[in-house]
């Protein structure tokens, strides 16, 4: 399988590869930041089967990407990827030929849950009544003030050592909360907290 993914933003490029590759088969990724370098691989001959793509790039009005790229790729499987949540901007471009559409505020369950599908050739689009809804999820409300605080230091990629010595606590202390944050989270390591941490930050 051939996986494009278009995105400006490298933690999220990062993160993809990461969740994607964990995944079984043989998939070969390619990156783009803007859709002039998506374009340039399209029109070389390459063909994918999944494009993964944001709505806000740099040089695309978000309100022509999945036309655009529908256009140069009728046969790929186009799935949004992006922090627009609002229907009046996700339902135009799946009327364009779209095919999924995930939010990045999705909670990493979701997100893992998706991926799985789409490699398999499965649309996957989340229930509209919850595009534009900006409240905190569940897995969020449970994590405590400390908790938020050791994430925040986790995704500054630093050590347990490093962030028991910032907050004057043990790294036993530390390795509880990141244990209970990832059964809060549904996540299984360091990696996935950090992503899960980070797509929330816009």
């Amino acid at each position: 399988m051939k996986i494009l993914i278009i995105d400006p933003q490298f933690i999220t490029r990062t993160g993809l590869i990461h969740l994607i590759t964990a995944q079984p088969g043989s998939i070969a990724i390619y990156e783009a930041t803007t859709m002039a370098i998506a374009r340039d691989y399209l029109e070389s001959g390459e063909t994918f089967d999944l494009i993964f793509t944001e709505l806000d790039l740099p040089d695309c009005d978000h309100r022509y990407i999945a036309n655009t790229l529908k256009q140069s790729a009728p046969e790929s499987h186009i799935a949004l990827f992006t922090w627009r949540d609002a229907s009046g901007d996700v339902q135009p471009a799946l009327f364009q030929g779209a095919q999924s559409y995930l939010c990045k505020n999705s909670s990493a369950e979701e997100v893992k849950l998706a991926i799985h599908g789409l490699l398999q050739n499965k649309p996957y689009l989340p229930d509209v009544r919850s595009m534009g809804s900006n409240a905190p999820s569940e897995a969020e409300r449970k994590l405590s003030p400390r908790q938020r605080e050791i994430m925040q230091l986790l995704a500054q990629e630093l050590s347990n050592k490093e962030i028991a010595s910032i907050l004057g606590i043990t790294e036993g202390t530390i390795r509880v909360h990141l244990s209970a944050i990832f059964k809060a989270i549904k996540v299984s390591n360091r990696t996935e907290a950090t992503l899960w941490y980070l797509l929330r930050q816009g």
